[in-house]
């Protein structure tokens, strides 16, 4: 019994001990909680102090934010009297959120209604796309639609006087809105399309001014920031966006017009494989027009229904797509090369008049032909000029001379030149994808050079030629070829000049007096009298190239010719330079006629329109006359073996080769 009362006495001992220890435990850890939270407060006062507005605006950010895009407009692209090639158009996608519509049933059929009620919307559809959409807060369900096209549906949601059913309709229609952005738009279709190039649908350019100059058309979007501030009310800032600049080109819109018209009229007519022109000024190297008959509309690019129907463009594979396209988008006049034919002959003359080779005095026997390396190459007049004068050589487009005052310049010569009047190279006109041709070495043969002289073997772009060209007559100052006139802001703030660039001299002011003579004959006496036209000073070269086999074959297709006229005017000091290449015509196709033709009916307009002076024709040059033929001893065919010709001229046995004009 005496035991059994003592140990509970024990363990209340015990557990007292137990209690004073976890007391003092308890108050330790209070004492840490206490000074812990002490802590934390001075180093929330701190932070609070030194960096609360940079939490502020963190927390801010997470409370609610929003963001828009602001598109930017893309510059227009003017002609250069200041009307409108390319512009961008405001134009709306129409959006819907599924989810705000969906939120309350209250909320869908009103807002189908008045969506059905103005825009070409079928109500089941409409209703069964939210639906299947219910949690798409970003559905486009018509793009690029014009201000008129939504102006009636803004109307009726803005309306300030709604009677009382509409009041309701309009408080129910939810998830609607407008995203805003730009469309391209080409007022004139296909007014200069390859030169102004248009913007794809991802808002890249590829071809003409708007790839040229896209970095200057484009600017910067803006952005729309929106957020729930401290006191739950919505801030939004706004960054206003960068529109691009605008580019002024050098092109005249009517002077274009003209040209296209006219190139529609002799496709027509003569049925080519291809009619090209260009006209520049040649004081500045400014392109005033420029165009071939591969036109296409500058507002539906890839619209393909001009040649194939719909289920024949369903059968054609993406590389037959994409080649008829890039076929049709190509620039002819600067991204394709050709023989020019005798409408090289003034550079030749020029060459050898300026290294004292020929003179206006200089005289040369042709006899029909030259016989060189076994090859006998003819001129066009295959009874000969007889003896006639280095303008006469011009004037009447004779081969045998030119193949003589070549001989005298030399390859070398000639090649330097050549290159001088910038062939075999880019002329740096401000447009993608030019060629640079193809311009023999100096290492040539004797039969290289003799055809060579006279247009053949030697390859050209059209831009090549008039820049070339312009430099002959304008004083020996070759410009770079330009369709950029100047680019402005959208303030009409001058931003770059373009006006004319000097990068060289060709040739002296003597040379360029000389050729200009020379031009004139070939209009008045020579085989451009086709070109004049009544009142004005034209001077020009015709030109007849005979055409290369492009599938593998080697030498010339046989009546195929590309016909050409490279002239100025007033020839005695020029405000215009138009050339015009017409390709295999179905008719007489050798004769230069056509191309005369053709560049005669836009210059009788392009000149009035221009303003150019008629001034009193000159009459025909008294000492361009037929001569009779004299004795003169050939001295250039001798030495000159058969593996100097041109290897698709090149046969076993002396051929003709065919002569020119």
């Amino acid at each position: 019994m005496v035991e059994n009362r003592r140990r509970p006495a024990r363990r209340s001992y015990k557990r007292a001990e137990f209690n004073k220890g976890m007391q003092k435990k308890l108050a330790i850890v209070f004492v840490l909680i206490i000074l812990a939270l002490f802590a934390l407060c001075i180093r929330i006062g701190y932070l609070t102090k030194a960096k609360g507005d940079e939490y502020s605006i963190k927390v801010l950010a997470q409370q609610g934010y929003t963001s828009k895009t602001l598109p930017y407009k893309r510059g227009d692209i003017l002609d250069r009297n200041g009307n409108v090639l390319a512009t961008s158009v405001k134009v709306y996608n129409l959006v819907i959120d599924s989810k705000v519509i969906l939120s309350n049933k209250k909320y869908l059929e009103p807002t189908v209604n008045v969506l059905t009620r103005y825009f070409d919307l079928n109500k089941d559809e409409l209703t069964k796309g939210i639906k299947e959409r219910k949690d798409n807060s970003y559905w486009v369900v018509l793009k690029q639609l014009e201000y008129k096209d939504i102006e009636g549906y803004k109307d009726y949601i803005n309306k300030e006087e709604p009677s009382k059913e509409e009041a309701k309709e309009i408080s129910y229609v939810k998830g609607v809105w407008f995203e805003e952005e730009y469309k391209r738009m080409y007022p004139y279709n296909s007014l200069a399309c390859s030169t102004l190039g248009f913007v794809n649908k991802d808002g890249s350019a590829n071809i003409g001014i708007e790839s040229s100059y896209n970095d200057v058309l484009s600017g910067l979007n803006g952005r729309e920031y929106g957020y729930v501030n401290s006191d739950n009310s919505m801030e939004t800032v706004i960054k206003d966006p960068t529109n691009g600049d605008t580019v002024v080109s050098t092109i005249d819109m009517n002077i274009q017009r003209i040209v296209q018209k006219a190139i529609k009229k002799y496709m027509k007519k003569y049925q080519p494989k291809r009619l090209a022109a260009v006209i520049a000024d040649p004081n500045t190297g400014e392109i005033l027009a420029m165009a071939d008959n591969t036109t296409f509309n500058l507002n539906e690019p890839w619209d393909l229904s001009f040649k194939y129907t719909e289920q024949e463009q369903e059968n054609l594979s993406e590389k037959e797509i994409s080649d008829e396209l890039n076929s049709r988008w190509k620039n002819f006049c600067v991204s394709d090369s050709f023989e020019p034919g005798s409408t090289i002959k003034p550079f030749t003359i020029a060459a050898a008049y300026e290294e004292g080779k020929t003179t206006r005095n200089s005289t040369y026997f042709c006899d029909g032909y030259e016989v060189v390396g076994g090859f006998t190459i003819r001129c066009h007049d295959v009874s000969g000029h007889g003896t006639i004068t280095t303008k006469q050589a011009l004037a009447y487009s004779c081969n045998d001379a030119l193949m003589r005052i070549g001989f005298d310049l030399g390859a070398k010569k000639l090649v330097e030149y050549q290159r001088r009047f910038g062939f075999g190279a880019k002329t740096g006109i401000d447009l993608p994808s030019e060629t640079r041709g193809l311009v023999y070495d100096s290492n040539m043969g004797a039969s290289s050079l003799a055809t060579n002289s006279f247009g053949q073997n030697i390859n050209v772009n059209m831009i090549q030629m008039v820049a070339g060209f312009s430099s002959l007559v304008n004083g020996g100052n070759y410009y770079e070829p330009h369709v950029v006139k100047e680019v402005v802001s959208e303030d009409g703030e001058l931003i770059d000049n373009y006006s004319k660039t000097l990068v060289k001299e060709t040739v002296t002011d003597k040379t360029s007096d000389f050729i200009k003579e020379a031009l004139r004959a070939v209009v008045t006496d020579g085989t451009g009298k086709t070109a004049a036209i009544p009142g004005y000073t034209i001077g020009g070269k015709t030109g007849t190239a005979e055409k290369h086999y492009t599938d593998g074959k080697t030498g010339r297709i046989p009546g195929e010719y590309i016909v050409s006229f490279l002239g100025c005017a007033p020839v005695e000091n020029p405000e215009v330079v138009c050339y015009t290449i017409m390709d295999s015509p179905k008719e007489d196709t050798q004769s230069t006629a056509f191309s005369t033709e053709f560049w005669t009916y836009i210059m009788k307009q392009v000149l009035p329109y221009m303003g150019v002076s008629q001034t009193e024709d000159a009459g025909k040059d008294k000492d361009i006359t037929n001569t009779k033929k004299s004795d003169i001893k050939d001295n250039y065919s001798q030495g000159i073996t058969q593996e100097d010709m041109p290897v698709e001229t090149q046969t076993e046995n002396q051929n003709d080769y065919t002569g020119e004009e």
